[in-house]
């Protein structure tokens, strides 16, 4: 027989031995992997937009865009107030409302471990 017919029959009529699965304990970790959470990233684009369109319309003259360019540093000074809250409330370690970060989900399982 010819090495190509040899793979196409082996190839046929392979079949691979069982998988033996180890049965493990479910339970969680003691920590969580770090993740940076950047609060503030993705704020105020819709104010950006509208401003931008603003500018395009009046062909880049700010005088035209006064409206739109007092919303659009309001927003930025609400998102950095709300950036300077997060932090401080992660440097605290306080659990507010919403998502924890990692260094307060991994603070929470080390103090009731899980157990072995």
């Amino acid at each position: 027989m010819s090495k190509r017919m040899n793979e196409i029959i082996l190839r046929n009529n392979y079949k691979p031995s069982k998988f033996v699965h180890m049965q493990r304990d479910f339970r969680l970790r003691d920590k969580v992997a770090l993740r940076r959470n950047r609060p503030g990233a993705a704020e105020c684009i819709t104010e950006m937009s509208v401003l931008m369109a603003c500018w395009k319309k009046n062909e880049f003259n700010d005088s035209d865009c006064t409206e739109e360019i007092k919303i659009f540093h309001s927003c930025c000074a609400e998102a950095e107030k709300t950036k300077k809250a997060a932090i401080a409330s992660e440097k605290s370690g306080k659990v507010g409302a919403g998502k924890m970060t990692s260094k307060q989900v991994t603070s929470l399982l080390q103090k009731y471990p899980q157990p072995r």
